[in-house]
């Protein structure tokens, strides 16, 4: 037979085939910890590196308390990526990083224990250290960045020659269980380790002669280490500190009403500080010439591990509830900043139908807490809601009954959950490192049980205790679940909700099976025989060589919802519904390997691809909408590079001057390359330069050689001008973060703007099935009565009309750079479009189709319609920054019923258009039904316009502004076409920047 070694090297060859390396995996982005905080770093400077279980390293400004950036390594599912550690050598060159950061697969366990090494200042991945095979739980540089230690569940403790590239020095075997803690320190020139464990015992060793010099046990496990220049402090899962001398002879034990889960001295070793691992939750300063207790710091709720000193008088503290970072003052507990991100843990979740209802306060009554808000999931509205009326989840189920206990490997007082009959038990569940820890919610669907625990773990578990399913999303603590029908609605403290269909649970045989796909490939593949394979897999623990029997089941949706009722809900695909501003809310992770630092790109630099309502809706009543997207793929989007870095080089000023010339830089990044270099002024797109204007434009760059620089002349409006820059990649498909200034113009003009109305309408297509009655018709009113009420406003209005043979693409375009070479500033536009219009299914964007159009397919309608990007440029050209779109453009006759159940893609549309614009827009219908043939001469929708604008729908001061007219509208035209009709025709409108008039009664 072959060699067991030979065999296990293939093996691990091709599973390291299969890997795929730029992987993006989704996840939530708070602007602040979803997880518990493990460590807390103060650098020289005052900045704050903070580490959490949400597998995120971020770097904090403490005097203004903003992100600065974050730090980024490979993250898988569950647990893995968790950061348990980090440690800054002095020098502040190296950032060490260790926890969860790998899978172990029985071919190269070390990746458990992971140690990255970054360079600090670039956030780049310099080396992994491979040698523990646990996970890694802390890490310590010596004073003078020479020596690094690491401390692992592999009951080890390693000391690492960071001088020497981290040659591997000594490995520490002292210990027989978990080593949570170690640290290094200097006495004179000799360097020393200390560790601490789940062996009860603390244990100093002498690093130059490799040896261990004097072991003291406790009476519980040991967690926690800080060292002074004189002295010693342990804790662990007893309500007391044990100090010591440097000797590691014991002085004195200090008795503490909370257990203490973290400890640090000060720099000058004045005080010690003491976070909190159980009630009340208090973090404990003490003076360490006699350790009495100085300051109580009370404003956390939950667990605080992470502890520190920002200086002599102000301590550091993150943990808590909602994974809060407080800088107080350590006199008079006083909060001076707090840093935390705009989610909140879930502690309670209900649903009933289309309601689900959770809360973010722990109120805890009869075992319960409380609700506090509701969200609809149909249009996403959020109300406040104190209801108890809506399903939890019962833990009773006719004669069975389920109860937790204490137990398990950690002896948690939730760890063992009991399934009884009549009161007798019949099977239990304990949980352990790999399920959760504690059963954190439990209760009953149907004949199973679902419980969640720690770690994100939501499990499912037939009668017999034997696991069926997993659950697979979640990445903090599983608090609450509810359960409605075969619906299934999780709460978490990762700050997320999630909504699970249950009914994709199956029973049947969960015995352990062989991957027989797999095991041919190898056979094939190397010529083993089966029993070959067999033999060595077993003997080397090749797990791979086995089918996971488990049910891993993926959630319908996920839900964030702010404290201010900011809310994105999104699918496992990566399509999402999101109010105004909650896009930059999620984003992709992009793993780029375990020796490389990982990228990150928020959502709403995806938004033309993954904004998708009408998706988010499918997915949640269960459809498979991947027939609906074919293509999408966020791995082949991001093969065509990142977006580049833009700059605006021109500072912040304030000019007596109207046109001034902006200085611009673009910075190619990771290939990808860069175009439609879009300029904007108070959100409203002024200018979009393709790569090929600007390479007419560019010159080289004096900052880097990967960057372009290019001058803009541009002109101003009256007041601030805030001025906004961004990019796409070279392909189009990922934008770049916008970069802004603001100039203050000072001139003014004390004549009245100026009114362009460009109105295009289409009756008669060269397409007999598009043929309409009332377009044009309704074209020419509309303008008409605009300038009949706005003539007191302006001091001149311009009409442009494009009807029926009049309205192709390039006329459309060419009468947008006309009207924009006339306009200023000050100016008002408004743009009236009637015809036919189109949502793309594959991509939700919206196309206006000109006189020329023919229908054949939707590709048809990409390759020939007025597009989005078509919209974006003309109106780019446009100087007026008050501007309007009105687009009646419903389908009708045979056309429409070959554009049927579009449905909630008017939404996308919408939204999708006026983002990229940056103008109000107000659309005729967002239903999927026909639209109307005609109201009075009129198509329904341009007639109520126009009947708020004749009077009906003015305000108290004789004037009617764009959000009144819309408001108008969108209350009168569901009502006017379900009475004439019998259905709602409902309009849809985003009314971007500031209202303003367009009408005088």
């Amino acid at each position: 037979m072959k060699t067991n070694l030979l065999l296990k090297t293939l093996l691990a060859l091709l599973l390291l085939s299969n890997t795929l390396f730029a992987e993006a995996i989704l996840s939530l982005d708070t602007k602040g910890h979803t997880g518990m905080i493990k460590d807390i770093i103060v650098t020289k400077s005052g900045d704050i590196i903070s580490a959490s279980d949400d597998k995120t390293i971020r770097v904090w400004d403490s005097k203004s308390g903003l992100e600065k950036r974050k730090i980024l390594g490979e993250i898988g599912a569950g647990s893995e990526g968790m950061i348990y550690a980090i440690a800054l050598s002095h020098d502040e060159k190296y950032l060490a990083v260790g926890g969860f950061l790998a899978k172990g697969n029985g071919v190269d366990d070390d990746k458990v224990g992971s140690i990255r090494i970054y360079n600090y200042s670039t956030g780049k991945l310099l080396k992994v250290l491979k040698s523990h095979t646990n996970v890694v739980q802390d890490l310590s540089f010596s004073e003078d960045s020479r020596y690094l230690i690491s401390s692992s569940a592999d009951k080890t403790a390693k000391i690492w020659d960071a001088a020497d590239g981290f040659r591997l020095l000594s490995t520490l075997t002292t210990h027989t269980a978990q080593v949570y803690a170690a640290e290094i320190f200097q006495k004179g020139s000799r360097y020393y380790a200390l560790t601490a464990g789940f062996d009860n015992k603390i244990s100093l060793y002498d690093i130059k002669n490799q040896k261990t010099l004097k072991t003291h046990r406790l009476g519980h496990k040991l967690q926690y280490l800080a060292v002074s220049s004189s002295h010693i402090a342990v804790a662990g899962d007893a309500k007391s500190i044990d100090i010591y001398d440097l000797d590691l002879r014991h002085i004195k034990t200090i008795q503490s009403e909370t257990e203490p889960a973290g400890l640090a001295y000060s720099k000058d070793g004045k005080y010690l500080i003491a976070g909190a691992g159980s009630h009340p939750g208090y973090v404990n300063i003490y003076t360490t010439t006699n350790y009495t207790l100085k300051t109580s710091f009370k404003e956390h709720r939950n667990l605080t591990q992470a502890v520190a000193f920002l200086d002599s008088t102000t301590a550091i503290s993150g943990g808590g509830d909602n994974s809060e970072i407080y800088i107080w003052d350590i006199n008079t507990a006083k909060v001076k900043k707090k840093i935390e991100g705009v989610g909140q843990t879930i502690w309670s979740v209900g649903i009933v139908g289309e309601s689900l209802t959770w809360g973010n306060k722990w109120t805890q009554t009869k075992g319960q807490s409380e609700f506090q808000k509701s969200i609809n999931l149909k249009n996403f509205t959020i109300e406040s809601s104190k209801l108890n009326t809506h399903n939890r989840i019962e833990t009773t189920n006719g004669r069975y009954s389920l109860s937790h206990r204490a137990g398990g490997e950690y002896g948690r007082d939730d760890a063992v959950l009991d399934i009884k009959k009549d009161g007798t038990t019949l099977a239990s569940i304990t949980k352990d490192s790999t399920s959760g820890y504690s059963h954190r919610s439990y209760g009953w669907y149907k004949n199973y049980i679902i419980s969640g625990g720690m770690n994100g773990e939501l499990k499912v578990y037939d009668i017999s205790g034997a696991e069926v399913a997993s659950l697979v999303g979640h990445t903090g603590d599983v608090w609450s679940i509810a359960v409605d029908g075969d619906r299934l609605v999780s709460g978490s403290s990762d700050q997320t909700m999630k909504v699970w269909n249950l009914s994709e649970v199956e029973s049947g045989n969960r015995e352990l099976q062989y991957d027989e796909e797999y095991i041919n490939k190898i056979m094939k593949e190397y010529n083993y025989s089966r029993s070959e394979v067999l033999q060595i897999a077993k003997e080397n623990n090749i797990k791979e060589i086995y089918l996971d029997n488990t049910q891993k089941l993926h959630p319908l949706l996920n839900i964030f919802v702010s404290k201010d009722d900011e809310y994105i809900a999104w699918t496992k695909e990566g399509f999402f519904d999101a109010s105004k501003n909650a896009a930059q809310f999620i984003g992709y992770h992009i793993n780029q390997g375990a020796d490389k630092e990982a990228k990150y790109v928020s959502v709403d630099k995806l938004y033309d691809t993954y904004y998708r309502p009408d998706l988010v809706l499918k997915a949640l009543n269960g459809e498979d909408i991947r027939s609906y997207a074919k293509g999408i793929d966020i791995n082949t989007i991001l093969k065509a590079g990142l977006a580049p870095e833009v700059k605006i080089t021109t500072s912040s000023s304030t000019t007596q001057t109207r046109d001034i010339t902006l200085n611009l830089e673009v910075c190619e990044y990771d290939g990808g390359g860069y175009d439609n270099l879009t300029l904007y002024i108070n959100g409203k797109a002024i200018d979009v330069i393709s790569r090929d204007r600007a390479l007419k434009l560019i010159k080289p760059s004096k900052t880097r050689k990967e960057c372009v620089a290019l001058n803009k002349l541009i002109s101003l409006q009256s007041g601030e001008n805030h001025i906004g820059f961004k990019a796409t990649n070279g392909a189009g498909n990922i934008e770049s973060n916008i970069d802004e200034i603001i100039i203050n113009y000072k001139g003014r003009s004390n004549a009245k703007p100026n009114l362009y109305i460009l109105s295009i309408g289409i009756d008669k297509y060269r397409d007999g099935d598009l043929l309409l009655n009332y377009s044009k018709a309704d074209s020419i009113a509309f303008a008409k009565t605009i300038k009949e009420v706005a003539a007191p406003l302006f001091e001149n209005i311009y009409t442009y009309n494009l009807l029926d043979k009049d309205a192709t693409k390039s006329k459309m375009l060419e009468t947008f750079s006309t009207i924009g070479a006339k306009t200023t500033r000050e100016d008002v536009f408004i743009l009236f479009v009637a015809g036919h219009g189109i949502t793309d299914t594959k991509t939700g964007a919206y196309f206006y189709l000109p006189v020329d159009f023919r229908y054949k397919d939707d590709e048809s309608v990409r390759i020939a319609g007025f597009s989005q990007d078509d919209f974006k440029l003309g109106l780019s050209k446009i100087q007026a920054m008050k501007s309007l779109t009105i687009l009646d453009t419903c389908n009708s006759g045979s056309f429409a019923e070959a554009m049927a159940s579009r449905g909630v893609l008017q939404k996308t549309a919408i939204n999708k258009l006026t983002r990229a614009t940056g103008t109000a827009t107000l659309v005729a219908s967002s239903k999927d039904q026909v639209a109307l043939e005609g109201y009075k001469g009129h198509g329904v929708f341009t007639y109520t316009l126009m009947e708020a604008l004749k009077g009906k729908g003015y305000g108290k001061n004789n004037q009617i502004t764009i959000k009144q007219l819309a408001t108008y509208v969108e209350d009168v035209l569901p009502e006017r076409t379900y009475e004439k009709w019998g259905y709602e025709q409902v309009p849809q409108s985003n009314i971007m920047g500031n209202d303003f008039p367009i009408g005088v009664r």
